[in-house]
């Protein structure tokens, strides 16, 4: 179940994705949801039929190729891509993306997204809320 669930918010956060490109691609992964659009809403919703595939066996497979379509799409669309992130403390070049949950962790507080390894090296906090608020402080001051 936990990699259920797991698959489910990276389904969620790729729907995300999705929804906000105007290639269709959002339109294409409904059809192969086959009328289960809450999937894309939330994670914590299960149907019946979501339940029975689940002790049959099946579910995470169809959630695996639901997850290859819409990432694939979104690492190839130029519009999806200008959506990923650039990790801030190492500055890398790479884009990543919130759903790549073996290689990347989410600020809590401002969404930004790092690599894993980055974040475990630095420890004390996110950068970005960091600038956050030394700029409120600033601003407090002035």
């Amino acid at each position: 179940m936990h990699l259920i669930g797991r698959s489910r918010e990276q389904l969620k956060l790729l729907g995300d994705y999705l929804g906000l490109c105007r290639s269709g691609a959002l339109k294409e992964l409904s059809k192969r949801l086959n009328h289960r659009n809450y999937l894309l809403e939330s994670p914590h919703r299960f149907s019946v039929a979501d339940l029975q595939q689940i002790a049959d066996g099946v579910y995470e497979g169809f959630l695996k190729a639901l997850i290859e379509f819409a990432s694939q799409h979104v690492y190839h669309c130029d519009l999806c891509t200008q959506r990923g992130f650039i990790c801030q403390i190492c500055q890398h070049h790479d884009i990543i993306f919130p759903f790549e949950f073996d290689t990347t962790v989410r600020c809590a507080e401002c969404k930004t997204v790092f690599h894993q390894s980055c974040q475990a090296v630095v420890k004390k906090g996110c950068p970005r809320c960091a600038r956050r608020r030394k700029y409120q402080e600033q601003n407090i001051f002035a």
